[in-house]
């Protein structure tokens, strides 16, 4: 669907499913969703399977692309939360927790969770869900009037 579709239905928002299984002694497990227009993250939600919690690490990220989309150096990683304590990932197993995020993306720019798993004897998985809203920025503030 379009943006102009999704400007001119109620199918403004789209809450996509991010999801995989990180395998035993993993590090550096990337899973995506692509912005198929311009749009927002207005917030993220994440979950983890029980029995993750010393194990599973969960960096989500917006991943800006700038240039060109096969070089990895013209991409450019913002956290979405704000850890504390100097953690650099989210653990202690997950159970819906809501981020709000409000990040701006373009359209090609991605939703990225970047997930480590220190067991050495199970695979554990996640899910994140953002919630996209396809009137960003000033165009959303108009649209809310209008």
């Amino acid at each position: 669907m379009g943006i102009l579709s999704k400007l001119t239905t109620d199918e403004r928002r789209e809450t996509p499913h991010i999801q995989d299984e990180v395998p035993a002694d993993t590090t550096g497990h990337e899973v995506a969703w692509v912005a198929p227009a311009d749009c927002t993250v207005e917030q993220l939600s994440l979950w983890a399977v029980p029995g993750s919690e010393d194990a599973l690490q969960l960096r989500p990220v917006i991943r800006r692309i700038r240039g060109d989309p096969d070089n990895t150096e013209s991409a450019e990683d913002t956290d979405i939360t704000s850890y504390g304590d100097g953690e650099q990932f989210v653990t202690g197993e997950p159970d819906g927790d809501r981020y709000h995020v409000n990040a701006e993306m373009r359209k090609g720019d991605r939703v990225v969770i970047i997930a480590g798993n220190e067991s050495t004897d199970y695979a554990y998985r996640f899910r994140a869900l953002p919630t996209v809203d396809y009137l960003g920025g000033i165009r959303r503030v108009i649209g809310g009037v209008f």
